[in-house]
C-alpha cells in the first residue's frame, strides 16, 4: 500500500526504479499500477455481473450483461497492457525528468479519457432514449451510462490525485489530514 505521507523518498527517485514486478521502488509506477489493479477488479466485477445477466430470459437484462461483459474485457485488457507498460518502466531506472514527462502523459491521458467517458454515458442515454420500446438498445443504454459513470469517475479522480500525490511526495504540498 502506498503512503502518501511526505518521506525522504522523492516522489521520483531514480536509484530505485529497476525493482523488478508491479510494486516498483518509484511511487509514480506503483502508483499507475495501484490504478490498473483497481481497473481490473472493476473489469472482474463487471465480468462476474454481466455473465450471468447474459443467460437471463429478459431482453433488457441479456443485453445489459451482454453489453456490461464486453466492456470488462476491454478495460481487463487496457488494465493489463497497462500493468505491463509499468513493467517495463521500471526496468528502464530512468531519470526523473523522464519520469515526470511519463506522469503528464499519464494525466493528459486521464482528462482526455474522462471527457470521453462523458461522451460514452451522452451515447448510453441515447441509446435509452432512440426507441423507448426496444427493450435491447434500453439495456445496452444503461450498461454504457454504467460503464462510463465508473470510468468517468475512475478518471478524473486520479487524473485530479495523480499530480497532487506527486507534490506531497515531493514537499511541495502539505497532505490534509
Amino acid at each position: 500500500m502506498l503512503s502518501y505521507a511526505p518521506t525522504a523518498l522523492q516522489f521520483y527517485p531514480t536509484a530505485h526504479a529497476g525493482v523488478k514486478g508491479y510494486t516498483t521502488g518509484v511511487p509514480f509506477l506503483q502508483y499507475q499500477a495501484r490504478m490498473m489493479r483497481q481497473l481490473l477488479f472493476w473489469a472482474a466485477l463487471s465480468f462476474g455481473a454481466g455473465l450471468p445477466m447474459m443467460l437471463s430470459t429478459r431482453e433488457w437484462v441479456r443485453a445489459f450483461g451482454g453489453m456490461t461483459v464486453a466492456w470488462a474485457v476491454i478495460n481487463a485488457l487496457i488494465a493489463l497492457f497497462a500493468l505491463r507498460g509499468v513493467r517495463r518502466k521500471a526496468q528502464q531506472n530512468a531519470d526523473a525528468p523522464t519520469q515526470q514527462g511519463w506522469m503528464r502523459q499519464l494525466v493528459r491521458l486521464l482528462w482526455v479519457n474522462a471527457a470521453l467517458d462523458a461522451v460514452y454515458i451522452a451515447v448510453g442515454v441515447g441509446l435509452t432514449q432512440w426507441d423507448p420500446a426496444n427493450r435491447m438498445l434500453h439495456g445496452f443504454g444503461w450498461a454504457v451510462i454504467v460503464q462510463g459513470a465508473f470510468l468517468f469517475m475512475f478518471d478524473a479522480w486520479h487524473g485530479w490525485r495523480l499530480p497532487r500525490v506527486a507534490r506531497i511526495e515531493a514537499g511541495q504540498e502539505l497532505p490534509s489530514g
